[in-house]
């Protein structure tokens, strides 16, 4: 009887061993996961797609209307700390803006027999205000951003509030004007490129959320972006204008 009490004691006793090193393992296993969490890695790189909104303010020399406008970006982001760090980026993105005209005949679709002269020639159609006329402006864009983001989880686990805001170098590659002539499928394009300035600087600020996207290795972000330049955009003189952009940024960084 002593044998079998001995015997149940040292069964228990490795039983109790076996839970400390399991509950042990477990606690190693969550903090390493905390510790592999994309949101604490330091360095990030990746890449965004853009579908933004773009018009040109100020005093401008036609009436403009806004247009939706794609891009996207290689990006690469550093966090000093949990909190603050810095963003440079490069990639494409289109700008620009639609143009109104005055309606004087009630439209191409009103009237598709009325034959407006163009330097091109006659053509069926008005230009009219029926948002044909495009503006089209392709850039190559250089941000340079200072990163702001929450030290500890906001709203949810796994996510978190940030910021961004700094100047970026916008350099034009070229201008087109082209009319959408949906009545005939004429789409003319003139490209106007010499009528503005190839080279700008301008602001760009952005707020939303990074989310680790699971395993430890990547970050989804999502960020409402507003993008303005900071001189004239007319070459000569026309008027004083700005480009200006807004919508969403989605990003994946690595």
């Amino acid at each position: 009887m002593k044998t079998i009490h001995v015997t149940a004691f040292l069964f228990l006793l490795l039983l109790s061993q076996e839970a400390i090193s399991q509950q042990k393992l477990k606690e190693k296993i969550l903090s390493e996961g905390v510790l592999r969490s994309a949101l604490e890695k330091k360095f990030h790189i990746g890449i965004s797609y853009h579908q933004y909104w773009s018009t040109i303010t100020g005093q401008t020399q036609s009436t403009y209307f806004i247009k939706p406008s794609v891009g996207f970006n290689l990006r690469a982001e550093y966090y000093f700390n949990s909190f603050i760090g810095v963003g440079l980026g490069v990639g494409f993105q289109q700008r620009g803006a639609g143009i109104n005209h005055q309606d004087i005949t009630g439209g191409a679709f009103a009237h598709p027999w009325v034959f407006v002269n163009t330097p091109d020639g006659y053509r069926s159609g008005d230009p009219d205000s029926t948002h044909l006329d495009r503006l089209r402006f392709s850039t190559i864009e250089f941000p340079l951003t200072l990163l702001l983001r929450t030290p500890k989880d906001f709203l949810q686990q796994g996510m978190r509030l940030s910021g961004a805001v700094g100047p970026t170098l916008i350099h034009t590659s070229r201008v087109n004007q082209t009319f959408q002539s949906v009545i005939d499928g004429f789409h003319p394009y003139n490209w106007v490129t010499d009528n503005y300035v190839r080279n700008q600087f301008g602001l760009q600020a952005s707020v939303g959320f990074d989310i680790d996207s699971g395993g430890g290795t990547s970050v989804f972000q999502v960020h409402l972006v507003y993008t303005q330049t900071l001189t004239n955009v007319y070459a000569k003189g026309q008027a004083d204008g700005r480009l200006a952009t807004y919508g969403l940024r989605f990003a994946w960084l690595f």
